[in-house]
């Protein structure tokens, strides 16, 4: 059997994207779309604005973003949506902690703004507590959270020209992450997606 008998057509892969939008008053609302590997939209869900309390700001701390995008917002959508999919794709480290939480690959797509985190080593030296600032001085926030164990550590994995981060708790993710994308590894611009999203959650916004 050949790996693209593994993973049938480019067409057939259902891809799911999950990234936030900030508000102004502090909460977040965020968006899940599914996408196949040609990048046609399948299903696309929405939150309401999701505004924390005062007491959960004091009482989670660091911790509160991470619970908020990957332990509720995040699994929530995906519970409504009626297809699945073979990968679920972050475009925040808080994000990451869907993967605790869901059975489905969860991966972080790096942005160029975030690359210094793998470049720096920050990635396989988490585990260990390595440090990487960024490229002005000030504390990079993937470092902080992985410090803190509010977020796992994770590997890196390229794909083409896409930089993604796996949580390492689950070695098999990444050789099936590989076993998806890889076939098409130059087609798949996967921060794109999320470029819709927050497109889609600002009209929405705006619409009231």
């Amino acid at each position: 059997m050949t790996q693209h008998d593994k993973v049938g057509t480019r067409s057939s892969l259902r891809l799911g994207f999950f990234t936030a939008v900030p508000l102004a008053d502090g909460g977040y609302v965020g968006g899940y779309l599914i996408l196949n590997g040609v990048g046609r939209p399948i299903e696309f869900h929405c939150t309401t604005p999701v505004r924390p309390t005062r007491a959960q700001e004091i009482l989670y701390g660091p911790t509160l973003k991470p619970y908020l995008l990957g332990e509720q917002m995040a699994p929530a959508l995906i519970a409504k949506a009626k297809s699945g999919v073979e990968i679920v794709f972050v475009s925040e480290w808080e994000a990451l902690t869907l993967s605790q939480v869901v059975e489905q690959p969860v991966v972080l797509v790096v942005s160029p703004e975030t690359t210094e985190a793998v470049d720096c080593g920050l990635v396989a030296s988490a585990a260990s507590g390595g440090r990487c600032p960024s490229a002005t001085g000030a504390p990079f926030v993937g470092a902080a959270l992985l410090e803190c164990g509010a977020i796992p550590a994770c590997r890196s994995l390229q794909i083409g020209r896409n930089t993604l981060l796996i949580p390492e708790s689950s070695r098999e993710t990444l050789t099936q992450v590989q076993e998806f994308l890889s076939p098409w590894a130059e087609a798949f611009d996967l921060l794109e997606p999320f470029g819709r999203i927050r497109a889609a959650l600002e009209e929405a916004l705006r619409r009231g």
